[in-house]
């Protein structure tokens, strides 16, 4: 074959990579066209949410964790090690808080100490919630309450339902085992009963018992969680209403959820279960970080074509094509869009910090990105679902949040699941509203150094 007839077959080859990515692209704009059409005809709007701010008295500097792990008297020396050097490099400060029943000698894990703990939390926060915008707890249609690894009968819906008094009428549901995405996960289910039922208003409350997660083994991986997780919790009011608009903070523009749990070991990433002595616990695998990636690649796939601007779009499907049909340039690793030109604000999951340092190298966020998220863990610990709803009130409290501002709410859940929400801000935010981060919100940003002296 001469070099011309290469060149011809060469370019051919192009023409038809390029034709077949083409309808790809264009297909799948059309479908991304077609859900933005069908979520715009009925918006969601949020009216206001609020986090959960524990009395001082459940206050727990790290001094005192790990002075009540040495005292408790269930854990080897190696073990308290391991949680001391855990709990020092977590990116978790002396601010944070737990349960009573959590720091009992011995330790209270009963069903009773975890209910007082959820009366603790959703009670509260619901009360003064109601009492901020005098809302008339009959007037709520839909309530949906989300706790992992607790799930008594009858449900936490229904203790809501009957210490507030709700209609009887109204559509309850109850979420459990849906790990830390599951804050977003009931945003998703609100906004589709929200497309089924006019005028409705929803109420999402998430939360954790840090009590039923005490473990008190020796296997390590089950160990993490004791450092990791902290007391806390949202309240989160939607509604479809046209007319609450003009009160509402924020619409719902994009919803993504997506699940890898087809592959054993990102299914086996986040487990409870019991170690060879009967001990309880939550194992936090090894791999975490890794999955957590995968999971984070597969839901912006879908993302991106909904939220990047046209200009990032054929620049991104570019830079991939090029790697597809030049393999030289695959030394540069995959090619990731930028997503700061589709959002002024990231409220990622605080996790852990090596979480979020994972998720901040693998979409070139910059530190400002992930302040609030970071903040959120050092100040807050890991409150699992309502985490991003911290992330979101300290960015407020800040009074950075302006009118037309994009929101982007990232979070990972065991089973393995990854779920986006893009929120729009319509509506002028007041910094000096009282929420979870009033009191402190003037020390904030702080550093987090690797080691934490004690």
């Amino acid at each position: 074959m001469d070099i011309l007839s290469l060149v011809q077959f060469s370019h051919a080859m192009v023409a038809i990579v390029l034709a077949t990515h083409f309808k790809f692209l264009v297909a799948t704009a059309l479908i991304a066209t077609a859900v933005c059409f069908f979520i715009k005809a009925k918006p969601v709007y949020l009216i206001d949410f609020m986090c959960y701010r524990p009395p001082d008295t459940t206050r727990v500097p790290i001094s005192a964790f790990i002075e009540y792990n040495e005292r408790l008297g269930k854990f080897s020396e190696e073990s308290i090690d391991f949680q001391t050097r855990v709990i020092e490099r977590s990116g978790i400060g002396n601010e944070t808080y737990l349960p009573t029943g959590f720091l009992l000698f011995p330790n209270n894990q009963t069903l009773n100490s975890a209910m007082d703990e959820v009366e603790m939390v959703l009670f509260s926060v619901v009360q003064n919630f109601f009492q901020k915008h005098k809302i008339n707890p009959r007037t709520i249609d839909i309530l949906i309450t989300n706790c992992s690894v607790v799930s008594p009968t009858p449900s936490l819906a229904s203790m809501i339902i009957n210490k507030f008094g709700f209609r009887s009428n109204v559509m309850s549901f109850n979420l459990s085992g849906m790990g830390c995405s599951a804050g977003i996960l009931s945003i998703s289910l609100a906004q589709d009963l929200l497309k089924v039922h006019k005028n409705s208003w929803a109420l999402i409350l998430s939360m954790e018992s840090i009590c039923s997660n005490a473990y008190h083994g020796k296997v390590k991986s089950m160990l993490l969680a004791n450092c990791l997780f902290k007391m806390g919790g949202a309240a989160v009011l939607l509604s479809n209403r046209k007319r609450d608009r003009k009160t509402a903070k924020y619409e719902l523009k994009h919803l993504v959820r997506t699940h890898i749990g087809a592959n054993d070991g990102f299914y086996n990433c986040v487990v409870q279960e019991q170690d060879d002595e009967g001990f309880t616990g939550v194992s936090l695998s090894r791999s975490i970080q890794q999955v957590a990636g995968e999971a984070l690649k597969t839901n912006i796939r879908i993302l991106a074509v909904l939220v990047l601007p046209y200009s990032e779009q054929i620049k991104y499907g570019l830079s991939v094509l090029w790697k597809k049909i030049y393999p030289p340039a695959r030394k540069n690793g995959s090619e990731v869009p930028d997503f700061r030109k589709a959002f002024e604000h990231f409220c990622i999951h605080a996790g852990g910090k090596s979480v979020i340092e994972m998720i901040k190298e693998k979409l070139k966020l910059k530190d400002e990105d992930v302040e609030a998220s970071k903040m959120t863990l050092h100040r807050f610990g890991n409150t699992s679902s309502s985490s991003t709803w911290y992330s979101l009130s300290y960015l407020e409290a800040k009074g950075r949040v302006k009118k037309r501002d994009r929101i982007w709410q990232l979070a990972f859940g065991s089973g393995f699941k990854c779920a986006s929400a893009v929120w729009k801000c319509i509506s002028e935010i007041n910094p000096r509203s009282s929420n979870a981060w009033s009191d402190r919100i003037h020390q904030y940003p702080v550093e987090v150094p690797d080691v934490i002296d004690h």
